[in-house]
C-alpha cells in the first residue's frame, strides 16, 4: 500500500470487491523495452514475439476512453484463477477450509444463491477482518496470484538471458531464465515465493515452467491452497500488438486430483502516456508496508468492518 491512508483506503475498497497480476520472451524476442503501444502500428502487422510493455486486464483505469474490454472480465464472484475447480484430494479439502478468504460472496448471500454454479471457494467469503489471508499482513502474493491481481499493471522486461516481470502491486519483481537451464528439483533448493522459473518460445506462444513453490501462498484471493509439490505453466500469446493472453496451468497432485486450467486471461498494452502522474511516467510504488497496512490501514478500516474493537 501506498503511504497516504486516504490513497490505501480507496484501493482497498475496490480491490476487495474484486481481486489482485507476468510476462516472457527469450534470446529470440526482439522486444522493446518501452512499456507503450507503439504508433504508427499497422493494421495486423505485429512481432508475434514483442511481449515486452506493460500490460493490464483494466485498461480503462489508465485511459478512460480506451475501448472496453469486455473478454478482459472474469466471471460472477471476481478475479480468480480459474472457475472449473477440480476435486481435492484429502489434504486439499484440509488446507482449502483452513483457508478463511475475505473475497467472494458471502455464504447465503443473494450473490451467492443467485450463482449456485460457482464453485463454494467463490461463495464463502466473510469480513476481511475475520479472514487469515497472507496478504493482509504483507506477505509476498507468489505465483500465480500476483498474474491475477487486477487493475494493477505489470511490465515485461527482455534481456538476452532473462525475462523479468515487475508489479506494481507490492512493487515486487520475477525473473524468468531463457539461457536453456533446466529446473532444479525440489530438495536441492530453498523453496521461493515466485519459485524457480525457466521460459522458452513454442512457435509463437512463450511458455514459462515453475517449481519450488514456497507453500504458505494461496493460488488466488479465494483462498486456494497449493503445496511445495506445485508445478505452474504459464502460456502467453500475442493475439495482437496490443492484446496479450495469457493461460494457467497448475498440476499440484498434493491438492488437487487433476491438473486445473485457468481461463485465458486477456491483457492489453498499457501507453507510455497513460502511466503518467505528476510528469512521471512508469509503475507506481504499490509497495504493502506493515506500518500502513498493519498499523494503519487494518486498525481503521478492515478490523472496524469485521466488528473487532481496538484493544
Amino acid at each position: 500500500m501506498q503511504g497516504k491512508v486516504s490513497s490505501a483506503v480507496a484501493l482497498i475498497t475496490a480491490v476487495g470487491l474484486l481481486g489482485i497480476g507476468a510476462g516472457a520472451c527469450t534470446q529470440e524476442g526482439k522486444g522493446t523495452q518501452e512499456g507503450a503501444a507503439a504508433t504508427g502500428v499497422e493494421a495486423g502487422k505485429f512481432d508475434p514475439k514483442d511481449i515486452s510493455g506493460v500490460w493490464t486486464r483494466n485498461p480503462q483505469s489508465f485511459n478512460k476512453d480506451a475501448p472496453p474490454c469486455p473478454e478482459c472480465r472474469e466471471p460472477p464472484g471476481g478475479y480468480g484463477f480459474g472457475v472449473d475447480v477440480p476435486p481435492f484430494t484429502p489434504e486439499g479439502q484440509k488446507r482449502f477450509d483452513a483457508n478463511i478468504t475475505g473475497k467472494g460472496f458471502a455464504p447465503d448471500s443473494k450473490e451467492a444463491l443467485a450463482n449456485p454454479q460457482l464453485h463454494i471457494g467463490r461463495r464463502r467469503g466473510v469480513p476481511p477482518g475475520l479472514a487469515n489471508d497472507p496478504q493482509a499482513t504483507c506477505n509476498p502474493d507468489g505465483i500465480p496470484r500476483l498474474l491475477l491481481m487486477t487493475p494493477a499493471p505489470y511490465e515485461i522486461l527482455v534481456t538476452p538471458e532473462r525475462v523479468f516481470q515487475f508489479f506494481e502491486w507490492t512493487w515486487a519483481h520475477r525473473e524468468i531464465w531463457t539461457d536453456g537451464r533446466v529446473l532444479p528439483e525440489q530438495l536441492d533448493y530453498v523453496p521461493r515465493w515466485f519459485g524457480y522459473s525457466t521460459g522458452k518460445w513454442e512457435g509463437d506462444t512463450f511458455v514459462v515452467e515453475s517449481f519450488g513453490f514456497d507453500d504458505r501462498s494461496w493460488i488466488d484471493i479465494f483462498g486456494y491452497p497449493h503445496s511445495d509439490q506445485m508445478r505452474v505453466t504459464e502460456r502467453y500469446k500475442l493475439r495482437d500488438h496490443d492484446t496479450l493472453e495469457l493461460q494457467i496451468t497448475v498440476n499440484d497432485p498434493v491438492i488437487y486430483t487433476k491438473p486445473w486450467v485457468s481461463e485465458v486471461k486477456v491483457n492489453k498494452r498499457v501507453a507510455k502516456a497513460d502511466l503518467a502522474a505528476g510528469g512521471w511516467s512508469g509503475l507506481q510504488e504499490d509497495v504493502c508496508a506493515p506500518l500502513d497496512e498493519v498499523d494503519i490501514f487494518n486498525k481503521l478500516v478492515r478490523d472496524k468492518a469485521a466488528g473487532i474493537k481496538a484493544e
